[in-house]
């Protein structure tokens, strides 16, 4: 495998660091699940979409799978309703930026080490040898990753993984209605920027890092069944099932602080600013972002606003 296939598939997935939880793999604790879901109003037929009503403006937090497959379109009506009816869209981030010259040279510069350290004497030697076991397993070759950072290495044999199974970033929810309002020339709107996202992972301490690749590794046997489940638990609105696969981040505080937490309450003063115009926005995130204690959607509810699953 060389180094700059495995960063054409990396610049792919980068709006996807977060993917490695979207998916449910990592995570082994109860920890997010909303016990009173049921308080918030649910329209028929409902969709990983929700519409959030303010005394002055309407807005729409749309759950984005970050992957999928040609047969998952079209989508329910229901997105294309409230995108149609916006009159313009945040993401995560400004999707054209991801395959400049910039954003290549930040994945390499954070991605890679570049000071002669490498794989085998950044990881414990017992996690090396786990490693190692398991790419084989998946037939890979760690050698072709020493180079790579474990955050790294753990997103890079993600993306390759999914990609056997057939799932495609330019695919996902978030591209598909990106390129929807750039044709229709609606304005568009990044909440963070992509080196904000590499940042997430690479800010990590190295012990962390290292938990973290081993357990996507170990996960990742079974990535067709999650992912498959995902999907169907996302494509019929279930939110309690999608909670049930992506909960129990109690192991992971740090992780889910860096990833979920601090990015949503980062999020929140853009939101709240959209609530305040005076046509309505379409918003698509992570559909991780919207669920939970944590999620965007309980917290808006907390705020007072009128809340609506579509």
């Amino acid at each position: 495998m060389r180094i700059p296939k495995v960063m054409e598939i990396i610049s792919c997935m980068v709006r996807s660091l977060t993917m490695l939880v979207v998916v449910g793999l990592v995570w082994g604790n109860p920890a997010l699940a909303i016990k009173d879901a049921q308080e918030f109003l649910i329209g028929e037929n409902p969709q990983i979409l929700w519409k959030v009503q303010s005394s002055q403006n309407t807005i729409y937090l749309a759950g984005s799978i970050h992957v999928l497959q040609k047969h998952h379109y079209p989508l329910h009506h229901a997105f294309n309703d409230a995108f149609n009816e916006s009159s313009r869209a945040m993401f995560e981030v400004n999707l054209d930026g991801l395959s400049s010259p910039l954003a290549q040279m930040n994945m390499l510069r954070k991605g890679l080490y570049r000071n002669g350290e490498s794989l085998p004497n950044v990881l414990s030697q017992e996690g090396y040898a786990t490693a190692k076991t398991n790419l084989t397993e998946l037939g890979m070759h760690i050698e072709d990753f020493h180079r790579m950072k474990p955050w790294m290495t753990a997103t890079a044999v993600m993306a390759l993984e999914l990609q056997k199974l057939g799932f495609e970033s330019a695919l996902g929810v978030d591209q598909h209605f990106f390129e929807k309002a750039r044709a229709a020339g609606k304005g568009i709107q990044g909440l963070e920027t992509v080196e904000f996202q590499l940042n997430l992972f690479d800010q990590l301490p190295a012990a962390i890092q290292e938990q973290f690749l081993l357990q996507t590794l170990e996960d990742l046997k079974t990535l067709g069944t999650q992912v498959s489940d995902m999907v169907k638990a996302w494509q019929q609105g279930n939110v309690q099932e999608l909670e049930t696969l992506l909960e129990g981040m109690g192991e992971y505080p740090e992780l889910h602080q860096a990833l979920v937490v601090n990015r949503n309450n980062d999020w929140l003063p853009h939101i709240e600013k959209a609530l305040q115009e005076k046509e309505p926005v379409f918003i698509v995130v992570g559909a991780l972002h919207l669920l939970g204690k944590d999620g965007l959607v309980a917290i808006l509810k907390e705020k007072g606003y009128l809340i609506q699953q579509l």
